[in-house]
């Protein structure tokens, strides 16, 4: 099974919008951060041309970068999952995915950091400290055994690609 995990794109920044509205749950990604999506799509293409669903965090930014995945990849199976939200704990998606993706053989998660390469790096190693940096619009995949049977130490790294690269 490959689980993709995709940081979302370049937003707003954080301390001008929290000091005009409040919320970082409401961060709309910026022109740059759409563009660099669509790019990365074209390559994610290339390396996983199939996923069975998308899994997103609920807040805005990923969700529009989740979007923009969904047509580029034409993946028609969209979920929010609360479970993605930058202040989850890394085990809340290990068991989303097993309640969620176990008859899965391709998942898309688009979410945020550190959730993200701290997920991977529990995954990879049972460590809930993040060795590894995963820009935005930056991509990984991961290498499991099963969804239903996900485990700290178990996965190993397929491939890893900052939007630097393009």
């Amino acid at each position: 099974m490959r689980l993709v995990l995709f940081r979302h794109g370049l937003a707003v920044d954080r301390a001008e919008f929290l000091k005009a509205k409040g919320d970082d749950a409401l961060r709309p990604l910026v022109p740059k951060g759409r563009e660099r999506t669509i790019e990365m799509a074209q390559v994610l293409k290339e390396w996983q041309p199939d996923f069975d669903l998308i899994v997103t965090s609920p807040f805005l930014r990923s969700q529009q970068t989740a979007k923009i995945l969904s047509k580029e990849l034409k993946i028609s199976n969209l979920f929010e999952c609360a479970e993605m939200a930058p202040s989850a704990p890394v085990t809340a998606f290990a068991q989303w995915l097993q309640v969620h993706a176990d008859d899965s053989r391709a998942v898309l998660a688009v979410g945020h950091e550190p959730q993200l390469s701290t997920f991977a790096c529990w995954c990879l190693s049972g460590q809930r400290e993040s060795f590894i940096d995963l820009k935005k619009s930056g991509m990984l995949a991961l290498e499991l055994e099963s969804f239903a049977h996900i485990k700290p130490g178990t996965a190993q790294l397929s491939w890893h690609i900052s939007p630097k690269l393009l």
